[in-house]
């Protein structure tokens, strides 16, 4: 085995392997290189400590049941891919060996690759068993699939009945001593002759070498390049807040001839990363309010199989010709392809928008961000979605006719409503609210209470704005609200994709709150509190800005505000439902249910879904203003999830959720078994 010839053979084969491997991989990177420049190489610490967490200790993995066998699997692989280096060299070179494998070190270390190979071995069989047996609906069955197992399967049976013929033959190898698959193999096969044993080491010695080299060339060539990808896109993630990822665009930028995406070329590097990191295990179309209400929107569909295919296909194509864009600079290059390979021409020409992703696709997502709390690999779904409906809506004009009805509201009356922004006060007008106008020091005002669209406007929103205003009234709270200068905070006009429309009014609203040296916010709408904080900063708009459930609480502890227990209201079974744009998007879920639990007679139940895997209600994104019509309502399903705990009430923090819920007890609940949605502020109230 170690004769010159054969020493030819297999550096032959690993050259012929390293070519195809490297090939294959500079053909992916090229396609991932033609995406729009990125800056993701900042902020080197935050990054190692999101490849720690995410990559080496597989955090998001572990939290999940299959989580374990995954780590197994993760780490005896790689620890199985180092270990290979010594095994080759050490048979191709046994005149030079790895000494320090040759002594008790190796035999620990030699140990730990077995059992590790071993766990691996039985993780394998788990997932088997899981994908073709349990068969989860958000893993496919595909060969793709199988083939990688049965790779890593066969490197493992291969290494170990080689290793069991050669401590057949050698009993005596130290190396070799504590491993304990290695150790039943040598006996399994102690009774085969001499020369029978050097025959068998030998042919699963190449067995095993072909088998792994064939598994290294395909790994490019397949889904499963997130091995190498998936790292990586950890790596680069986005070190914003969850709610802050929304790219902002320099809309001064002359240079910019088209507004959002509608070629796959147009998305950053990173956002075609995402798509090779993919590693479809589901988790996110498992959590998707529109996948589970059957909208046509699959995330995982959307990143490892739509916009991945079009990419290679269109990327291949852009290659051949040395194209690095298919924008308008290149019509004549596009002209004369079109005149000699028409095949080509119309893969260059295939529209990203409906061509490949369809405008129910696009328009279906809420904007939960499910998707990308779920994702183990840190893609970033929501993103693309978004720049795509910014083409539709700032180049194409291309929006629902309900759509456009709420936007060109805001336009004319500074509210999705369409109320005139002159009443914008009105619910305060016999509350004796502070209007900041009318400070005489506004900046020595602590709290600018931010109202919202819905607290002026929305008859059920407002009673939660009364309640707040209660409570911060009695607390002694130094407020003021801007009334009819406050305008829309912009949420859903940017995620909609007309990000002119909201700069203007983010313009407006900082231009308001500096020349009053706001410098603290709290407002009862998550969606509001999520803009202010984690967006208006990159337009100049910086400040603190809190829920209205984190400042009651703060309120409760620090003694300011005093409940009065005798009070409480009759008891209640509350299904509390998380929002998404106070749980996923800030991470918080204390706050809200500490205030339920602080009024006597309440019992919190939880949902099925909760925390960071609570389901949307469906209004996010834009949703709230436009009507549902394809699968299930999501408000209803949420409903129906609410229902299952039998409540009395259901708790919510949202008005945008507030009025799904409502809307769906109206559908589907007679309204004599009182069942209502409610703030938590409005039992706090109560108390007072």
């Amino acid at each position: 085995m170690q004769s010159i010839p054969w020493l030819i053979i297999f550096s032959l084969l690993i050259i012929v392997a390293a070519v195809a491997f490297i090939m294959a991989l500079r053909k992916k990177v090229a396609y991932v290189m033609l995406g729009a420049p990125e800056n993701r190489f900042d902020r080197v610490p935050g990054r190692i400590k999101n490849f720690t967490k995410n990559v080496l200790l597989q955090n998001k993995l572990l939290n999940e049941p299959y989580g374990l066998a995954h780590t197994v699997i993760f780490w005896g692989f790689i620890f199985i891919v180092l270990s290979e280096i010594p095994f080759v060299w050490n048979e191709l070179f046994p005149e030079h060996p790895m000494g320090f494998l040759e002594n008790t070190f190796g035999s620990i270390l030699f140990m730990i690759k077995d059992i590790l190979a071993t766990g691996l071995f039985i993780a394998l069989i788990v997932a088997l068993i899981r994908r073709w047996i349990i068969r989860p609906a958000r893993l496919y069955r595909t060969m793709d699939a199988m083939l990688v197992v049965l790779f890593i399967m066969g490197i493992i049976l291969t290494d170990w009945l080689y290793a069991g013929a050669r401590l057949a033959l050698e009993p005596e190898i130290i190396s070799f001593q504590f491993a304990p698959m290695y150790q039943l193999m040598g006996s399994l096969l102690g009774g085969m002759t001499h020369s029978s044993l050097e025959l068998f080491g030998a042919i699963f010695w190449w067995v095993h070498m072909v088998v792994l080299l064939t598994f290294i060339v395909y790994i490019p060539n397949s889904k499963h390049l997130h091995l190498f990808a998936a790292p990586l896109n950890s790596y680069f993630a986005s070190l914003k807040p969850v709610g802050g990822q929304i790219k902002p665009m320099d809309l001064e930028d002359e240079s910019l001839t088209e507004y959002g995406v509608s070629r796959v070329e147009a998305y950053t590097w990173k956002q075609l990363l995402d798509s090779f990191s993919c590693g479809e295990c589901g988790r996110c179309m498992d959590n998707c309010p529109a996948n589970l209400t059957g909208k046509p929107l699959n995330p995982k569909e959307l990143i490892s199989r739509t916009l991945k295919y079009h990419l290679i296909d269109k990327g291949s194509v852009m290659k051949k010709y040395g194209l690095t864009s298919t924008g308008e600079e290149n019509e004549d290059k596009l002209a004369e392809i079109a005149e000699k390979n028409p095949e080509d021409a119309a893969i260059l020409n295939k529209n990203l928008i409906k061509d490949v992703v369809t405008d129910d696709v696009i328009w279906s997502c809420t904007t939960c961000m499910s998707c990308q709390i779920q994702c183990p690999v840190s893609n970033e779904h929501v993103n693309k979605i978004v720049d795509m409906r910014r083409y539709q809506a700032m180049m194409e004009g291309d929006l629902s006719s309900e759509l456009l009805i709420a936007l060109r509201n805001v336009e004319n009356n500074s509210n999705p409503w369409g109320v005139g922004s002159s009443k914008r006060e009105d619910w305060a007008k016999d509350l004796n609210v502070p209007l900041l106008r009318d400070a005489e020091n506004p900046e020595n005002i602590e709290y600018l209470y931010w109202v919202g669209c819905a607290g002026s406007f929305d008859a059920r929103s407002q009673k939660v704005a009364t309640a707040v205003v209660k409570i911060l009234t009695a607390a002694g709270v130094n407020y003021a609200i801007l009334g009819t200068e406050e305008k829309c905070c912009g949420d859903f006009v940017r995620r909609t994709g007309n990000e002119y429309a909201y700069q203007a009014l983010v313009a407006e609203n900082v231009e308001t709150m500096n020349g009053y040296k706001v410098k603290k916010i709290v407002t009862a709408c998550p969606h509001c509190l999520n803009t202010l904080k984690n967006e208006y900063p990159e337009f100049g708009g910086d400040y603190e800005v809190l829920h209205h459930t984190q400042l009651i609480n703060q309120l409760i502890n620090d003694g300011k505000l005093t409940l009065n227990t005798e009070a409480a209201p009759e008891p209640k079974r509350i299904a509390y439902h998380d929002s998404c744009y106070l749980g996923r998007y800030q991470q918080e879920f204390d706050a809200p249910r500490a205030l339920f639990n602080m009024v006597p007679g309440v019992t919190l139940v939880e949902m099925d879904r909760h925390h960071n895997k609570s389901f949307c209600c469906g209004a996010g994104g834009g949703r709230m203003w436009m009507e549902e019509h394809l699968g299930e309502r999501i408000n209803l399903t949420r409903l129906d999830q609410a229902l299952a705990k039998d409540p009395q009430a259901i708790g919510a923090n949202c008005p945008f959720c507030m009025t799904m819920l409502t809307d769906g007890l109206k559908e589907k609940v007679d309204p004599e078994k009182g069942l209502t949605v409610i703030d938590p502020s409005e039992l706090i109230a109560g108390l007072i």
